[in-house]
């Protein structure tokens, strides 16, 4: 199976190709002049763990090696299958010794092999091994795996846990571990049901998004800009100016959608989302003003020049194009109460500046809370400095 000679060739050819002595390839690898000797001579193999520190430092493929390890010479009754050399193996969950007979395994012992060292070592581990399988095999380890209580760690093999499984798993974990236990989980769950059940109880707990930070972008579209949009709409877009990034340029554009159509497209909601429009999706804006002409909204109107300045080239095209105009001299005041006094639903000044003072009132709140937190925060952690001094 092992062919030490040929590995030692392949490995002599490789090094003299990059024009590196035995001592800068120990260093580089990590190991000593002497092990590098020896594999050259063909009196022993290095160990899985060094093989991608081969690789780099020579400029071949890992894969390579491992075939260079493999004699090419079998009797005519020998396959490829090594599963009875596996199943001889006195340590099964050691992962160099099985990724060298991983390509030579059957699916059944592959996934035996794969689930065994996922137990014993966590699924970091065992990934090494993923490349071998296809799909029904990781299917096969991730629902073996996931119905023990291994405590080592099996979040690679979630994405190929099938979706009712990954539901149960949540909603098992959020019952028994809270917020963060399931957090990890929700970037690989597909049932929207689930998923914006989770969604909004996180966010009602915590009274922000703050725990979605990290995974935001992973969580399914959908349940993002739904609770976005009702997020928006009772905090203000301005909630979220340390979110477009994160939210990204469709998420963010129909969330912008969906906001305005709450307050059927009113010349207050666009102004809201005027600042932010360069961080959404330029030609869903344009097909949503295009559906708004088709609908008769009336476009008429004279703004601030630099209102119509600050928008995104292709948005203040269309709208001059339907007919809003900037004046680069003056508001005219009159004009402009007269042409939006319909599409503002009867909502006046008045009515703008109470929803502009509820807003901000609304944000306080929140700055308080956070503040608190965070007093409560350094409260523990003085008082843990406290009983670390006393010790």
């Amino acid at each position: 199976m092992f062919d030490m000679k040929k590995f030692a060739a392949f490995l002599v050819g490789k090094r003299r190709e990059k024009n590196i002595t035995q001592g800068q390839l120990a260093d580089i690898v990590g190991v000593t002049h002497q092990a590098v000797s020896k594999w050259e001579r063909g009196e022993s193999m290095p160990e899985l763990s060094k093989l991608s520190e081969l690789s780099n430092a020579l400029d071949v493929p890992t894969e390579e090696f491992v075939a260079a390890m493999h004699s090419d010479d079998r009797g005519e009754n020998e396959t490829a299958c090594l599963d009875d050399d596996y199943y001889a193996l006195p340590d099964k969950t050691l992962v160099g010794d099985v990724y060298v007979l991983a390509p030579f395994l059957s699916k059944q012992t592959l996934t035996t092999a794969i689930t065994e060292i996922t137990l014993s070592k966590g699924s970091a581990i065992s990934s090494m091994l993923f490349k071998f399988a296809d799909e029904e095999i990781l299917r096969d380890v991730a629902l073996a795996v996931f119905s023990t209580d291994t405590d080592k760690g099996r979040i690679h093999l979630l994405p190929y846990l099938p979706q009712n499984e990954v539901s149960k798993l949540i909603l098992n974990r959020y019952s028994t571990g809270g917020v963060d236990a399931i957090l990890p989980l929700l970037p690989y769950a597909k049932e929207k049901e689930v998923v914006d059940m989770i969604f909004k109880s996180v966010v009602s707990t915590a009274g922000n998004w703050h725990p979605f930070m990290k995974i935001l972008p992973s969580i399914l579209p959908e349940v993002v800009v739904e609770n976005g949009i009702d997020y928006a709409v009772e905090f203000g877009v301005g909630s979220f100016h340390n979110w477009w990034k994160l939210l990204g340029p469709m998420n963010t554009a129909n969330i912008f959608i969906g906001y305005c159509r709450h307050f059927s497209h009113s010349f207050s909601a666009w102004s809201d989302i005027a600042p932010y429009l360069r961080y959404a999706d330029t030609n869903l804006m344009i097909e949503e003003l295009e559906k708004m002409k088709a609908d008769g909204y009336d476009f008429n109107m004279t703004v601030n020049y630099a209102q119509m300045k600050a928008l995104p080239p292709p948005i203040s095209e269309k709208l001059t194009e339907y007919g809003m105009k900037a004046d680069v001299e003056h508001f005219d005041r009159v004009n402009f109460t007269a042409s939006m006094q319909n599409n503002w639903n009867g909502r006046n000044d008045a009515d703008e500046f109470e929803d502009r003072i509820s807003e901000l009132e609304d944000r306080i709140d929140e700055l308080e809370s956070t503040v608190e937190d965070l007093e409560s925060t350094i409260e523990e952690l003085e008082s843990r400095l406290d009983e670390l001094e006393d010790q």
